[in-house]
């Protein structure tokens, strides 16, 4: 867990976002879906270090890859909430659907850019 330069807002080891004040916390997968939680159940929402809270804010950019739950940490594409991991998406796929889980795709274009730099990988 690191801290982010938002208050009370912390990156986790599954790359997701969590804000925690008291008793109370929400997780998202990225920043503005996690801001927006924040605000909707009336919690104050603040940039406590604006240096750290910009590289939080484009390592949460970089790492979206137009998969539902598919992350990039290190040389691994991995899928939140499980420790389910690959160095190849369509690996990480197969696995993905082989234990049930969800695949989908959030962001076509994204998707389909990362799909095409990973086949290059192993072509």
């Amino acid at each position: 867990m690191k801290f982010s330069g938002f208050m009370n807002v912390y990156l986790m080891d599954d790359m997701s976002w969590k804000y925690v004040l008291g008793e109370k916390s929400h997780t998202a997968s990225n920043l503005k879906d996690l801001e927006f939680l924040v605000r909707m159940h009336g919690l104050k929402w603040a940039v406590l270090d604006s240096d750290l809270a910009q590289k939080s804010l484009e390592a949460d950019k970089a790492n979206h890859t137009g998969f539902l739950n598919v992350y990039r940490k290190g040389e691994f594409w991995h899928y939140r909430g499980s420790d389910l991991k690959s160095h190849s998406l369509q690996t990480l796929k197969k696995n993905v659907l082989k234990e049930g889980l969800e695949w989908r795709e959030t962001d076509r274009d994204l998707a389909y850019k990362n799909w095409k730099l990973d086949l290059r990988r192993f072509s």
